[in-house]
């Protein structure tokens, strides 16, 4: 019924689990596709948004870009010496102020644009930003060199170039990044054109131009051509027919011809003639400024473009999303109730499986285990059944099943063979060390008869010993065989002579001191028996107690028999220990060579066996001394009274001699 029972729980577990991951799978299915859509709709979403952040932050941008370019010059004329640049550096500085509230003011919108790596960068350009009164106070009081004016405002118009840079790394996609990245090359293109034009006013402003400004001059008009020329190799389109336009105009040809004449004349000092360039400073910087707007233009437009596309993608990516979440929905219902159908048909399956394996496990198997232990000859190939479910998977199971079920009778036969093995060749080791040692006795016991030189005949009585502690142990090969030692006692004997018989077998018998033992007969069939657990016992206390001291045996009639007490002055034993012995002596397992394994006592596993062959009870615990204090338990049906006539007669039944 028990096993009715965990076959009923089996069944209702597998097809629950089975229907489970069936189901989980198509859980999971639309999960992903639902997930992978709600992904898609975002980064649809966020395609848009990165479009209108982006879009937001470009008129701010180009407002800076102006503003603190033409702050840059005025500042540099006036320190230079241009007294009618004062004025109009006041109204640059109001609108380089505006345009930076503007752009700070999208600080925010920088920080969605790239939330994990923007926060450090917008810092440190707050702290540039916030240095521009102090370096507008060194100007007025024309207390700052000119460089460092001239570095610090390229620092602040760098921000923007950066910026724009930080735009292009975390656009939605790679393609608007790259446009971006070619609409920044403008905006280079154009800074590099003021730096050139700053450089050159206040060169034709102070009328000095020394070769280390000439050589700064070049590397800015360079860098700006070389932006331009960058520019027309990856724009594309409109933007390309834009630059082409730009670079046809007259304002184009007149900033290159400025730019190659100030740099062929070369250096020119104060006192230099200055009556060979094309145009005029007020000329120069007219044409720069409307070159530079229109490079800013084509960084807006350029930066426009990228941001359509990223708005249309956003559309695109949306509805795409959305159409795939459907299918996939669609996908995982029909694939649940596919999945449903051919899971009830191998549910199927496994509940014939399994009816058909506990009926194996529980009746053919036991039954073939039982003949084995029988000692009948088993071939596990041929008497192991057999369950044949085909060749899938399930059918691998049952084949897998078949295969532990041979495996299972092989490795029981084997054993069986393998203990009758070991019992046979103890029985063999010990019927030949019976045989050596009883003739070995019988010398011995003639040789002491007619030795008459005490100190011979006491080396004998000690070979004596010798061998008939050799006996025992060669009896002790037949008990674990499973046999009986061959001695027999035709009468009972006194508790006292077995008492001295097993003192007589055991190592130290020195040691071992006799106290007052009732007056009782034990069973002839019995003596042999007691006599061997016994000793074993005393052996075991003289080898776990100090040389110097004594193993002390007594005897006293109790309730259910005769108890003899083994008491030693050793170190004794853990609690633990004692536990683990008491219960192997009450109950000793069947024996096997894994019985004794670890730190069990071929000792203690004999005096169990015998034992547990005449209901003798053995246990053990501590001395009074801290050793260990055995007590033999021989019950009454063993034993009589000597004296008919004692008192203690009435406890004991008569025990008549056995053959």
């Amino acid at each position: 019924m028990k096993i009715w029972r965990t076959g009923v729980r089996g069944r209702v577990s597998v097809r629950t689990r089975l229907l489970s991951i069936v189901l989980i799978s198509s859980v999971m299915l639309l999960l992903t596709g639902g997930g992978a859509a709600v992904y898609l709709v975002n980064s649809a979403r966020e395609s848009t948004e990165w479009a209108e952040l982006a879009s937001s932050t470009t008129a701010p941008a180009i407002l800076m870009v102006s503003a603190f370019q033409e702050e840059r010059r005025l500042s540099l004329l006036r320190l230079a010496g241009d007294a009618s640049a004062g004025p109009a550096l006041g109204t640059a500085r109001q609108r380089s102020d505006e345009a930076l509230a503007a752009v700070i003011a999208k600080g925010d919108a920088a920080r969605e644009l790239n939330p994990d790596g923007s926060a450090e960068d917008i810092e440190g350009y707050n702290q540039l930003f916030a240095m521009v009164p102090t370096v507008r106070g060194g100007v007025d009081a024309l207390g700052i060199p000119a460089d460092q004016v001239f570095t610090f405002f390229t620092q602040v118009i760098g921000t923007i170039i950066a910026a724009s840079m930080l735009a292009a790394r975390v656009a939605p996609t790679a393609k608007i990044g790259i446009e971006l990245g070619y609409a920044v090359e403008q905006l280079r293109a154009a800074e590099a054109l003021s730096q050139a034009d700053t450089l050159g006013s206040v060169a034709l402003t102070t009328g000095e131009f020394t070769g280390a400004q000439l050589v700064d001059f070049g590397r800015r008009v360079g860098e700006f051509r070389g932006e331009a020329e960058y520019s027309a190799a990856v724009l594309k389109g409109v933007r390309r027919a834009q630059l082409d336009e730009l670079v046809a105009s007259p304002q184009w040809r007149q900033v290159i011809a400025m730019q190659d004449a100030l740099l062929l004349r070369g250096p020119v000092s104060r006192t230099s003639a200055d009556t060979d360039l094309p145009m005029t400073l007020a000329q120069w910087q007219d044409a720069s400024r409307q070159v530079n707007l229109a490079l800013q233009k084509l960084w807006e437009d350029q930066s426009g473009d990228a941001h359509v596309i990223a708005r249309e993608q956003g559309e695109r990516d949306t509805g795409t999303a959305l159409l795939g979440g459907a299918v996939v929905a669609l996908i995982a219902v029909v694939a649940f109730l596919v999945a449903l159908v051919m899971a009830n048909r191998f549910i199927a399956r496994m509940r014939r499986l399994r009816h058909d394996t506990l009926e194996l496990a529980d009746e053919r198997l036991p039954e073939l285990m039982g003949r084995v232990a029988a000692g009948e000859n088993v071939d596990a190939s041929a008497d192991a059944s057999r369950l044949d479910f085909g060749s899938d998977e399930l059918g691998q199971v049952a084949a897998a099943f078949n295969r532990a079920h041979v495996a299972a009778v092989s490795a029981a036969v084997a054993e069986a063979q393998t203990r009758a093995g070991i019992n046979t060749v103890f029985l063999n080791i010990a019927h030949r060390s019976q045989v050596v040692v009883h003739r070995q006795l019988a010398l011995l016991d003639r040789a002491e008869r007619d030795e008459g030189n005490a100190d011979q005949l006491e080396l004998l009585f000690q070979l004596d010993h010798l061998a008939t502690r050799t006996r025992r142990n060669a009896e002790n090969l037949v008990i674990l065989g499973g046999e009986q030692p061959g001695r027999r006692w035709r009468n009972p004997v006194a508790l006292l002579e077995l008492v001295r018989g097993a003192i007589a077998e055991s190592l130290d018998y020195t040691r071992i001191e006799a106290k007052r033992m009732p007056a009782v007969r034990i069973a002839s069939h019995a003596v042999a028996d007691v006599i061997h657990l016994l000793a074993e016992l005393m052996d075991n206390a003289t080898a776990f107690s100090p040389p110097e001291s004594y193993v002390v045996v007594s005897g006293v009639v109790v309730g259910r028999g005769v108890a003899v007490e083994i008491i030693d002055q050793g170190l004794g034993m853990p609690e633990d220990d004692l536990a683990e012995r008491n219960a192997m002596l009450a109950d000793p397992p069947a024996f096997s060579v894994s019985t004794l394994s670890g730190s069990s006592r071929l000792g203690l596993f004999v005096v169990a066996t015998l034992a547990g062959r005449h209901g003798i009870s053995v246990r053990l615990g501590e001395s009074i001394y801290g050793g260990v204090r055995a007590v033999v338990l021989i019950p009454s049906a063993l034993a009589r009274a000597e004296d008919t006539e004692s008192a203690i007669s009435g406890q004991f039944p008569a025990v008549a001699p056995q053959p």
